[in-house]
């Protein structure tokens, strides 16, 4: 994986190391390649959004449009957007905290696991390795970094 960022929209704070944009790319065994991009500045919403796309279709999820409609007029298009991550989360948060609540009395864990978080922190750290080393970062089979 190979990872770049900088302070684009605060620069003042790249000393300090707050990197408010990046992209990752991964190349994985089989030859599929995947990116992720991140922002926290996006001045016109709360924006969390994915996309897959394959030979034969695609997936999206996600819309920074706070609902589909959408105002037109001679100075162009406009629709509300999701200013916070509660609103756009409200559900899923909620969701998460009867599942954890569940599990806790002694209920089935659903959801994502222990090693589900720990994959994501290796990803993450292999990110920072690449940003802070300029190179590409391998991780190993067992989901180490390489």
């Amino acid at each position: 994986m190979f990872a770049v960022a900088d302070a684009l929209a605060y620069p003042e704070f790249k000393e300090a190391g707050l990197l408010d944009t990046a992209v990752v790319t991964v190349r994985y065994d089989n030859g599929a390649i995947a990116t992720a991009e991140a922002s926290f500045s996006a001045a016109y919403g709360y924006d969390v959004r994915g996309e897959i796309f394959g030979s034969a279709g695609m997936v999206t999820a996600g819309d920074a449009r706070e609902h589909s409609a959408r105002h037109y007029t001679a100075a162009g298009e406009a629709s509300a957007t999701t200013r916070l991550n509660i609103d756009l989360f409200h559900q899923a948060y909620t969701d998460e905290l009867v599942s954890f609540a569940a599990a806790a009395r002694g209920g089935e864990v659903a959801g994502a696991r222990g090693e589900d978080a720990r994959a994501a922190l290796v990803i993450a750290l292999a990110s920072v390795a690449s940003v802070q080393e300029r190179r590409p970062v391998a991780l190993a089979a067992d989901g180490s970094l390489a």
